[in-house]
């Protein structure tokens, strides 16, 4: 299989994993539609969002290698943070008591390094 194809199934993987995970850190003890559509918002706002545009700037980039390593890696952070700062300013801030946004954004370094990454492999390979 193409390294590009992996990290596309990597990716999935990662999204089935990071969908859990954000359901399961504050699921209420019973079914909540509402939590499930704010889950399925954050989800699209921090991993489809940041791992799509990511893909589109280095395929637009036409960037190789190392740059384009070192660029999807600076694009899916960025984009990841931006996405956690904008549904703290969305979906948290209307609801009162929010933390502060910084509280809130740097979630996405780690997340957006790692979808900024696969991006990188998918879009080179």
């Amino acid at each position: 299989m193409p390294l590009g194809r992996m990290a596309i199934v990597a990716y999935v993987i990662f999204l089935g994993f990071y969908s859990w995970y954000k359901y399961s850190v504050a699921a209420p003890p019973e079914f909540d539609i509402g939590y499930v559509h704010s889950v399925i918002i954050l989800v699209l706002m921090t991993a489809v969002t940041p791992f799509a545009l990511t893909y589109g700037v280095l395929k637009i980039a036409g960037l190789k290698r190392l740059s384009a390593m070192l660029t999807g890696l600076g694009v899916g952070l960025i984009f990841c943070v931006a996405a956690y700062a904008a549904f703290w300013w969305l979906f948290i801030v209307p609801g009162g008591a929010a933390p502060a946004v910084y509280d809130v954004a740097i979630r996405g370094v780690g997340w957006g390094l790692l979808q900024g990454g696969l991006a990188s492999i998918a879009a080179n390979h």
